[in-house]
């Protein structure tokens, strides 16, 4: 017999699912209560007993989504590996997801309050997951995180382009050239 935790437990789970859902398909204005009920098949009555605003469930499937985004990540990676990996990780619907949020928290500023501490959360996640990309013994440094963030800077943008214009040649060649500049930070010197 189900219990009444875990009642809740899945609706708020089917709510945060239908959430990514709707703002991958209709971006952040077209995410209104009213979709994300229609989607999870739930009530606006059962979203409110969880969730006391949207913007609330809003915060929370940016919580979710940037968690997904930094679990996982596999560990024994080469440096083209471990570029591969994060490219598609950045690719993802999760991805879009997160920066739909972060571009509507631009002019939102109760929803950017919200997501602050998520993104300060995801940047931790994100450092604690790559250090298994650096030779063993080596510790990591401010250089690496200057380095990282430039990595995903920069693929961040390149996803956004590649839904508009994709270029496979372009991108492998760009990737290459990523790898290269990276390649003193991660590896060890010959």
């Amino acid at each position: 017999m189900v219990t009444q935790v875990e009642r809740s437990a899945a609706a708020v789970t089917r709510l945060l699912d239908a959430t990514e859902v709707v703002l991958h398909e209709r971006g952040y204005a077209g995410t209104t209560t009213t979709a994300v009920c229609e989607q999870a098949g739930l009530s606006q009555g059962g979203l409110f007993r969880h969730f006391p605003t949207r913007r609330a469930l809003l915060v929370a499937t940016a919580r979710r989504v940037a968690e997904r985004q930094t679990t996982d990540v596999p560990t024994g990676l080469d440096l083209p590996g471990a570029l591969h990996h994060l490219r598609d990780r950045v690719r993802s619907r999760s991805n879009v997801v997160w920066h739909e949020l972060v571009h509507a928290s631009r002019t939102d500023p109760e929803l950017r309050d919200g997501l602050a501490p998520a993104l300060r959360e995801y940047h931790r996640r994100t450092a604690a997951a790559v250090t298994s990309l650096l030779p063993t013994g080596r510790a990591w440094t401010p250089e690496h995180q200057r380095a990282l963030r430039l990595a995903v800077t920069y693929l961040d943008g390149e996803a956004a382009v590649a839904h508009v214009l994709p270029d496979p040649d372009r991108d492998q060649d760009a990737l290459q050239a990523l790898l290269e500049l990276l390649r003193p930070f991660f590896e060890e010197a010959p």
